[in-house]
């Protein structure tokens, strides 16, 4: 009797799961999607088995896209849209949703910051592109619901407390320069990866414009700019001076070397044109010396020659002389009579005078020489 009674009511319990599962499918194929979805691109899929039956497969399932099949009420899909998403941070009317070519997006109230010197600035419109990772679809519906739920609150959770933390690092001047708040939002999206992998969200880009001060700040800064353009300026004339310089340098020394090297070939050319003349010259004192020794030799020899020709006349006209002297001296006073009357005589006949004194005695003339 009780086995009986224990069978009827095991019987009665898998009925009752039986008929409560047909219902489910039966209310499933007819009010829901009848076992049958198709995944679209730019979805991500997740196929749940709601039995905890091995045989159903596993508990979670990422699923790709096309068209699939299941067994509802025992297995359901929950499907993700994986395009990306924009999450804006600006004044806008209509604050909470907004509308880019057609597409939702959310809207917040704009960024403001305080930089680290107390100062305070802030970001017309700041944009962050999101989307889901397709392989954490799981995780995305575990922490943030199935659906749309994971635009609502997650971005805007964690964005203004990174991007404030990694702008208000720096000053308003530093700020104001591009790279120093370029560096600012790609480390902001660094930041923002980690903390958002645990939700199996990606932050794909976070478009930041220059960022706005109240009105000295942003005079200030204008200056600061305008300066430093000043500076640029000044820096590129001086660059060009410099290079002008270098130009005109450059272009003097290749004049000066021009002329030096015309120069040196003209003193090459006159070097080699005064040794010419000089070896001419050469040449001419060498020849005018060979002619003049030979011309001197000749008359040394004429000279010598006519020397010992006269020398032998000379010494028979002085053996002449001296046979004549002989001659003479051995003839004696007559000699001098002969020339006394050869000579004197003659000219007697031209002197007139009268004589003083009558000589008493004849006059005696002799010759009288006198040996030197």
């Amino acid at each position: 009797m009780a086995n009986s009674t224990k069978i009827s009511s095991q019987t009665i319990i898998t009925t009752v799961l039986i008929l409560i599962t047909l219902t489910i499918m039966t209310k499933e194929f007819f009010f829901g999607n009848g076992g049958f979805l198709e995944v679209r691109p730019g979805e991500a899929a997740v196929l749940y088995n709601n039995t905890g039956l091995k045989f159903l497969g596993e508990s979670e399932e990422i699923i790709g896209q096309g068209a699939k099949t299941f067994l509802p009420g025992l297995q359901h899909i929950e499907v993700l849209e994986r395009r990306p998403q924009l999450f804006v941070m600006a004044d806008e009317t209509g604050r909470g949703k907004g509308k880019d070519h057609g597409k939702d997006y959310q809207v917040t109230k704009k960024l403001t910051v305080r930089a680290n010197d107390g100062s305070n600035f802030y970001f017309d419109r700041l944009e962050i592109y999101y989307q889901i990772i397709p392989s954490a679809a799981g995780t995305v519906i575990r922490t943030l619901g199935p659906a749309n739920s994971f635009k609502k609150h997650v971005i805007a959770a964690n964005a203004r407390e990174i991007l404030r933390d990694e702008f208000g690092r720096y000053d308003f001047l530093e700020v104001a320069n591009p790279a120093t708040f370029t560096a600012a939002t790609s480390e902001a999206k660094k930041r923002l990866n980690e903390r958002l992998l645990a939700y199996g969200i990606e932050i794909t880009q976070i478009v930041t414009p220059k960022p706005k001060f109240d009105s000295r700040v942003e005079k200030a800064t204008e200056d600061r700019q305008n300066a430093e353009q000043e500076v640029e300026v000044q820096d590129e004339k001086r660059r060009k001076l410099e290079q002008e310089k270098g130009l005109k340098i450059q272009s003097i020394e290749q004049t000066k070397n021009a002329e030096y090297q015309s120069l040196l070939a003209e003193l090459e050319s006159k070097k080699k044109e005064a040794d010419n003349n000089l070896k001419a010259v050469k040449r001419e004192a060498d020849k005018y010396y060979t002619e003049r020794l030979a011309a001197g030799e000749a008359y040394k020899t004429a000279k010598e020659t006519k020397a010992k020709a006269n020398e032998v006349a000379y010494r028979k006209e002085a053996e002449g002389l001296v046979a004549k002297i002989t001659s003479v001296g051995a003839s004696g006073p007559d000699v001098l009579n002969k020339v006394i009357a050869e000579k004197v005589f003659p000219q007697l006949k031209n002197v007139k005078a009268t004589p003083l004194i009558k000589m008493s005695t004849p006059l005696e003339i002799r010759q009288t020489t006198s040996s030197k």
